[in-house]
């Protein structure tokens, strides 16, 4: 999988939310060993990681079938119980029950570097007591990139927004690649605002000079599942991408779930786009097409 063609488009599939329930996180092993996804990504905060799923995990990386990010979060997710953070200075990110905030404004809001710093500590540390080696760093619902909130006004403008700064810091520190794509016309499209191009370019420099390995692309289906009208629609979005991946390495990441009555019931009607994830990663169309785009898939870049 990894004897790579210099001049070719290379394509890393990613499963996040390792961790979110048992049963997806047993779904995403399956994925992997049948070769239908290279990478995952794991929630540190999930109270549902099991030792064997988590055991499978880093013998299937071992074996060179996947890589293992940590899916750093600073919220939890409104369909579901809340997570807690682990670090005492994240307790500033939590509620008054707390558990993290579901707004990803409000968890902006109150980060600092110096939390931002101690909860990437604390949540990397907790994968590598589970005796997982993450080889990569990425963001739940996006808040370490700190775009909703943006830069203090007397910031300098040379340097990435806040949380990102210490997530560029923490990568190199450890070595880890970053979910952080050198350009976003596959994510934002052909027309970038100045909101978005201005501080991605301060970032990517940011990393460059710290040698923090970065994608050249990242895509996803961005739309919630009340906008896509069926399962093929996705399909379509997907296979849409695939022409116009670049050269180099690009990450598509999903969010696939497993399809049972319990999960349905538990995290309701959002849960379908999950589902209809696992579905495409494994149809024959979706693989026939990236085999016909002469599309390389690797686990990491």
């Amino acid at each position: 999988m990894e004897r790579r063609k210099l001049d070719g488009r290379r394509l890393v599939i990613t499963a996040d939310d390792f961790g979110y329930d048992p049963a997806s996180s047993a779904l995403i092993l399956s994925l992997i060993r049948g070769g239908f996804v290279t990478s995952t990504s794991v929630l540190a905060v999930s109270e549902e990681l099991h030792p064997r799923h988590l055991a499978r995990l880093q013998s299937l990386a071992d074996d060179g079938l996947c890589s293992i990010g940590l899916h750093f979060a600073t919220t939890s997710d409104g369909n579901r119980s809340g997570w807690r953070p682990l670090s005492p200075q994240g307790q500033i990110l939590a509620g008054p029950d707390g558990r993290l905030l579901t707004s990803g404004t409000a968890a902006e809001r109150r980060a600092c570097s110096r939390i931002i710093g101690a909860e990437l500590e604390a949540q990397h540390s907790r994968l590598l007591e589970h005796g997982l080696r993450p080889t990569r760093l990425d963001s739940h619902s996006g808040t370490l990139y700190g775009l909703r909130v943006g830069s203090p006004p007397n910031s300098p403008e040379h340097e990435p927004r806040k949380p990102l700064r210490e997530g560029i810091r923490f990568a190199a520190v450890h070595n880890l690649a970053l979910r952080l794509p050198r350009s976003v016309r596959l994510i934002v499209g052909p027309v970038i605002p100045p909101l978005i191009s201005r501080p991605h370019v301060v970032a990517v420099e940011a990393a460059d000079r710290r040698k923090v390995r970065l994608p050249q692309e990242m895509a996803t289906n961005p739309f919630p599942y009340p906008l896509i009208p069926g399962y093929r629609s996705l399909l379509a979005y997907y296979l849409r991408l695939l022409p116009r991946l670049p050269v180099g390495t690009t990450e598509i990441f999903l969010h696939p779930g497993s399809d049972s009555p319990a999960s349905r019931h538990r995290f309701g009607g959002s849960w379908i786009k999950r589902i209809w994830e696992a579905r495409m990663l494994r149809d024959p169309v979706w693989r026939a097409a990236l085999k016909s785009q002469g599309i390389e898939l690797v686990t990491s870049w």
